[in-house]
Order: structure tokens, then C-alpha cells, then sequence
């Protein structure tokens, strides 16, 4: 049930199992002005949460926790709040007597007092409630100290001043008696911050007990910090805690369902495997999509716990949907598929335990295990949705499977070719878009880079992105294909679908789906055959996502001989090993290599994805005996990029200026310009895509019409910012 107390604050009380009741203060921050990210309390937080504890002490009893957004503040936590409060009635007795002085017996009552500040105090006037004890504690301290050192005026002041001070310090001798007080003065000989010490000392849950709850049952070590929460899905039903490990580069990663506290998990885990257990299997001769059997799961379980048990509209919505991932045996790998910021999954064996890559904190253990059940359902449940067989004669799937929840290609390994009958790799494609803006603030490139590549593509100049695999050699292309004009028809040719849908920006892409690498051989549907006939499509841009093969390989070079440009990837080690590869892996002939125009090649350094280098093909390869130079560099020493000659002497730019008039000064005037564009981008907030790519759009309609416009354009869009000092 729910009682109404304030407009920003209820109590909610919950019949548990053994027929006791749980009381939770619910503090509603949605309508606060002073709303911000992040679980930390701000100084207006503090005030708001001490006023509404204050306002409701006397219905808070050991049964009570407190949330406020994610925070759950246990009833241990509020105790030295609470001491605080029961000595309030107290303190103020003996300030009033203080507040009498003035008002009976001094004689310069009828003017201000002539000790200065003393009254100046909240305790000497009722308008407001009297809830937070260090504030109080520090003023107490600050006016004794005053008055110790104040020159005494005449003999009435010298003995107002004696009263007063005895009296303040019977109200520091309460004070001093309090728990909070103790703990305050321990924790501000290290920390002077009143905010943090709320933060870390009462409203927080201490990172430490969060950190042992995980350990007890885990290899995170005793000690590790708890440095980043999140959740997600819908209602955030799921949370994600990271952890970081003493002495260890991984980090730990820990998902728990988002419970009102601790001390309800075995509640809600309870009413969920009651719900599991009473949800009828479906009767179907025909494959259901996933989407629809969580669907029709979770509703039959809306009803059931409808009918049982008293819980609120929010409560049944995710006790349900996480019943429907039980009943489908999906529960332990589901929220891993959901979470944005994983970029793949791995499971080596059925006797190790799943480990992830994640965008922000690289490789990450955790404790998922998969048992036999569930690899049977995960088996089971790939061979359905590919149509195809998983067994000693056909050891290996791969799938890619797309719904409303995730985006992500399955690979699945069984004997005879995989050791222990089972291996598991998930890659997700529907990974969170990473901007240009994004790239330059992770220092994935630098402005100078950023302004070269952007002069490229608004002239069309073929782009190869190379590298090992998850150096973000397709999160770099997808960052560069945002930037084209809008105007540029761009026809995409993918064995999986990994460029990203620009419709709802107002872009013109053509997409072609193709089979996969198993199942191409010289099918009509292959992507060879598909890039081939881009020639009659009439693209501005192509973009051909991951080229494998020597035939994909000869179609695009096919097609760059046509006089087609775009956008490609390529695995290789390094620029060399690229070239190996091109020559005589692929059997390209080495006069064809000027085609490619451009070559960049990246690297991942722990979980840092720089580009390592970028090379321009040379003309007359042949001829020359040399097949690139090299224009920008990493220095990892430096941590920062060099240009090793005039881009303006660049054999790239010698071309474009065959067809356009380019003069150096020109060329130098829009090249300051771009780089001034991305170091902007790089240093202010993260802008909006749909405000960064209006931005693009201005900036490549001037660029190709008059510079000089151009340039009025940039000064006055950064006014508009307020970038300009």
C-alpha cells in the first residue's frame, strides 16, 4: 500500500514472506530543479533528503530504508540521522535560553547586538525545520571561537558573553555525544567536505559491504572498489556494477536485478521462481520469434502476479519480464545481450566462465557460468532460429539475430573441433554510435587528422580502414560515413549489416544484404556478384563493410578501376602485411594499388583504439618501386600524431587539384578551418547527432561554394556557441 506524507516524498510498506511488513521512504527527485547524473548527493540533495527524513521521523522505525533514484539507504545508514533528531527538542531548550539573554536583560536590545553575529543563527527563529547536524555543529564551533577572541565592549557584555558561552557549550557537549558527530570528526581529519562526507559516511552504500556482497561467492579480491553502476533495460530492471581488481587489468563485471534493497533479493527471488514455475510451456508447430515468446511469457506471468500478491504496477512489469527470461532459460546470458556498452561476449568452455569486452573498460571477468541446462537451451535454441544442423558432422554455427532487444552474431563450437564440446562468441552490432566528436575525445585521432580526412571525403576519395580484429576498424568507417554530404547517394554491400541507418537523418542509402562467407561459393546473392553490379547503381559513396575474400577483393578493385569510391575494411596485422596480403594472398596485381587512394591503418593498445598510421598509395607504383607514403603517424612516446610531409604535396591532393581549383592558400584556409571545427568538437560538450551532422551539412554546402562564406559561417556558428573568448 501507499500512504501519501509530502508532494516529494511517501512511504512504501510491503508484506514480505514471513508476514512482517517493510516500510521504504520513496523521495520522488523527478521534479527537482536540482536534478543531476550520477548517484552522488549535491549540497541541495543533502538539505532535501535530511528535511524529508525530518519530516517523517516519526513514522521511520527498524523496518525503514529510504530511496532517492538509485540510491537505497538502509535503516543503519539513518540511525545517526535519527540520534541527531531526538536531540534536536533538546539543543533548542538551551538555545532558547540564549535567545532570552538578548530579549530580557540585555539594555541594547532595542538595537543590534553589539557582539555582532551571535544571533544570526537558525536556531533563533522557527521557519524552518532544523535538520542537519554538521552545519549546526560548525556554526556552535565558529561562534564559540568568536566569541573567545571578541573585545569585551563594557562589564553587561562581559557577562552576556560568559552565559553564552557556557550555554553553547552544553549545546557542543549534546552535539559531541552524537554518533554523527563522531564520525564526522573522524572523517574530516582526512576530508574537509561536508558533501562528501554524507556521500561516503550516511547516504551512500558503502562500496566496501557492496564489494564483499559480490566477493563472498566470487573471485573479485577482498578490497577491490566498486567504480562504476549502471542500469538498464526498461524500468532498469537489470544493474551493472564494475569492479575494479587490485593488481589486475580486468575488471569485474556484476549484474544483479535492480531490487529495492539487499534485504528484499530472496523476496523478489522467491515470487519470481513462483512465477516461473506456474508459467505453462507454449504448445506451437511453428518457430516463434524471441521477442514474441518473452512477450507472451511475460504476460501470463502480469496475471498470475496480479491475482497472488500485492505489489505495485512497476514491480509486477519487471517481475514478470525477468520470470519470462527464467521460464526460457535465458536469465544468466540475457542482460549481457541487452547492455550497449559490451561490444562482445565469450565463453571458452562449459568449464570457465563468460568474459566480456566492454567499450569503456576493455576485458572484463565474470561470474556467469553457463551449466548444462543452459548450453543445451543455447544449442537448442540457435539451431531453430539458423535452420541448420549443430553435431559431429556440422560442428559450427554462426547466426546473426536481430529483435528488439539486441542485435548480435552468434558463433557456436562443438566437438570434434572444439576441446571440451562447447564454445560460445557473441559479437554485438548494435554497439552505441560513436561520432567523429566521440573519436577525438577518446583520442582516437586529432584534429589535423580529422581535418585531412574530412577534405578527402567531401571530394571522394576512397578510404581502407586495416587492422587486427576489434581495433574499431568499422567503428572508424561508420564515424567517417556520418560526415559525407547529405546529398551523396550511398549504396552499401554487407555480409552482415553493421553501417548504420542514417534514413532518420535524411540520408540516401541503398543496402544489400549478401550470404555469408559459407554460403556464397558462385551464387547469384554473393558479394562479389553484388559489387559488381554497383557499376549500374550509380552511387556517389560505396560502402562495402569487411572485404574477405580474393574475389570480394578483385570486385573492389574492379570497381575503384570504374571509378567508384567508398568506404572498405581489411584485417592485417600492419600496412605491409595489408600489402602481403593485397599481392599475394588475394593476387592483385601491384599496378592496381594507386586505386586505393587512401590506407589507414589502427591499433588497440589495452582498451585504447588509436590510429597507428596513415598512407596515400603512390602513383606509378611500377615505375617508382615504392607503394606509399606515409603521412601521419603515432608517436607513442610523444602520444601524439606527426605529419611527415606537406599535405598539400600529398599525392592525394596533387590529384584532386588536377580536377579542382585548389591553391595552397585556399587549401590552407580550409584545412586551419576543419581543424579549428575539430578541436571545438573536441574540447565542448557532446553536441546532439542531429545538431552535429546539421552541422556537417552547412560546413560541406560552403566548402564546395565559396570559402569566404564559409568562413563567416564557422565564426558565426561558434558565436552562437559562445566559443569565442
Amino acid at each position: 500500500m501507499t500512504s501519501k506524507i509530502d508532494k516529494l516524498s511517501h512511504f512504501q510498506v510491503k508484506d514480505v514472506l514471513d508476514d512482517k511488513e517493510e516500510k521504504i521512504l520513496i523521495i520522488n527527485c523527478s521534479i527537482c530543479s536540482n536534478l543531476e547524473e550520477g548517484r552522488n548527493f549535491t549540497s541541495e540533495c543533502i538539505y532535501c533528503v535530511l528535511k524529508n527524513l525530518y519530516l517523517n521521523k516519526n513514522n521511520i522505525d527498524k523496518t525503514t530504508s529510504v530511496k532517492r533514484r538509485e540510491n537505497l539507504i538502509e535503516y543503519n545508514q539513518l540511525s545517526s540521522i535519527l540520534g541527531f533528531f531526538n536531540k534536536i527538542s533538546s539543543i533548542k531548550k538551551i538555545w532558547k535560553k540564549i535567545d532570552n539573554i538578548r530579549k530580557i536583560k540585555c539594555k541594547y536590545q532595542e538595537f543590534n547586538c553589539r557582539i555582532g553575529t551571535l544571533y544570526n543563527f537558525p536556531f533563533s527563529t522557527d521557519t524552518s525545520p532544523i535538520c542537519e547536524p554538521i552545519s549546526i555543529f560548525n556554526s556552535i564551533l565558529d561562534i564559540i571561537n568568536e566569541l573567545k577572541v571578541t573585545e569585551v565592549i563594557n562589564f553587561d557584555c562581559q557577562k552576556c558573553i560568559k552565559k553564552v558561552l557556557t550555554l553553547l557549550e552544553n549545546i557542543l557537549d549534546v552535539l559531541n555525544k552524537l554518533d554523527i558527530i563522531q564520525k564526522y570528526k573522524q572523517f574530516s581529519t582526512k576530508n574537509n567536505s561536508v558533501i562528501n562526507f554524507y556521500n561516503h559516511t550516511v547516504f551512500e552504500t558503502p562500496i566496501a559491504s557492496i564489494t564483499n556482497k559480490f566477493t563472498k561467492n566470487s573471485f573479485i579480491p577482498s578490497g577491490s572498489d566498486l567504480i562504476e553502476t549502471y542500469s538498464i533495460e526498461k524500468n532498469d530492471i537489470f544493474q551493472i556494477l564494475i569492479f575494479d581488481v587490485i593488481n589486475e587489468y580486468e575488471k569485474h563485471y556484476v549484474v544483479k536485478f535492480s531490487f529495492q534493497s539487499f534485504g528484499e533479493e530472496d523476496f523478489f527471488k522467491k515470487i519470481v521462481k513462483d512465477a516461473k514455475n506456474n508459467l505453462k510451456l507454449l504448445d506451437s508447430d511453428k518457430i516463434i520469434p524471441l521477442e514474441e515468446l518473452i512477450s507472451l511469457y511475460r504476460m501470463n506471468a502480469k496475471r498470475y502476479l496480479a491475482s497472488k500478491y500485492k505489489l505495485s504496477e512497476n514491480e509486477i512489469e519487471s517481475i514478470s519480464f525477468v520470470s519470462a527470461l527464467h521460464k526460457l532459460k535465458i536469465e544468466k546470458i540475457f542482460p549481457l545481450l541487452i547492455d550497449d556498452q559490451i561490444e562482445e561476449i565469450f565463453l571458452d568452455s562449459p568449464k570457465e566462465k563468460v568474459y566480456i569486452n566492454h567499450q569503456k573498460f576493455g576485458r572484463c571477468r565474470t561470474d556467469i557460468k553457463l551449466d548444462i541446462k543452459d548450453i543445451e537451451r543455447l544449442k537448442t535454441f540457435l539451431r531453430l532460429y539458423s535452420g541448420r544442423r549443430l553435431d559431429f558432422s556440422n560442428p559450427s554455427i554462426q547466426i546473426v539475430i536481430k529483435n528488439k532487444y539486441f542485435y548480435c552474431r552468434f558463433a557456436i563450437d562443438v566437438g570434434p573441433v572444439q576441446l571440451y564440446n562447447f564454445a560460445l562468441d557473441i559479437r554485438k552490432l548494435n554497439k552505441n554510435i560513436y561520432t567523429i566528436q566521440d573519436l577525438l575525445k577518446n583520442g582516437t585521432l586529432n584534429p589535423m587528422i580529422s581535418a585531412f580526412l574530412y577534405f578527402l571525403i567531401l571530394r571522394r576519395v576512397n578510404i581502407t580502414v586495416t587492422g587486427e580484429t576489434d581495433t574499431g576498424k568499422t567503428t572508424l568507417i561508420n564515424a567517417l560515413d556520418l560526415l559525407t554530404p547529405k546529398e551523396f547517394r550511398k549504396i552499401y554491400v554487407e555480409n552482415i549489416i553493421e553501417s548504420l541507418n542514417q534514413s532518420k537523418y535524411q540520408r540516401h542509402q541503398l543496402k544489400y544484404q549478401v550470404d555469408s562467407l559459407e554460403e556464397q561459393s558462385t551464387r547469384q546473392t554473393s558479394k562479389q556478384n553484388q559489387i559488381k553490379n554497383l557499376l549500374h547503381r550509380t552511387p556517389d559513396i560505396i560502402y562495402l563493410g569487411e572485404i574477405l575474400t580474393k574475389e570480394e577483393a578483385e570486385a573492389l578493385f574492379h570497381c575503384l578501376a570504374a571509378g567508384l569510391k567508398g568506404f572498405q575494411t581489411i584485417h592485417s596485422n600492419n600496412i605491409d602485411s595489408f600489402l602481403n596480403r593485397i599481392i599475394h594472398h588475394f593476387k592483385i596485381h601491384i599496378s592496381c594499388l594507386s586505386d586505393l587512394g587512401l590506407l589507414i591503418l589502427m591499433k588497440k593498445n589495452r582498451q585504447r583504439r588509436i590510429i597507428a598510421s596513415i598512407v596515400e598509395m603512390k602513383n606509378n607504383i611500377v615505375e617508382t618501386n615504392k607503394i606509399y607514403n606515409t603521412l601521419f603517424k603515432f608517436d607513442p612516446h610523444l602520444k601524439n600524431w606527426s605529419a611527415f610531409k606537406s599535405l598539400y604535396l600529398s599525392n592525394l591532393v596533387e590529384q584532386i587539384r588536377k580536377s579542382e581549383d585548389i591553391s595552397q592558400d585556399k587549401f590552407q584556409t580550409l584545412f586551419e578551418l576543419y581543424q579549428d571545427v575539430f578541436k571545438t568538437l573536441q574540447q565542448i560538450d557532446k553536441l546532439d547527432i542531429y545538431k552535429l551532422l546539421e552541422l556537417f551539412d552547412q560546413l560541406s554546402f560552403y566548402s564546395l561554394t565559396n570559402v569566404k562564406t564559409l568562413c563567416v559561417f564557422w565564426e558565426n556558428w561558434k558565436n552562437s556557441c559562445s566559443l569565442n573568448s
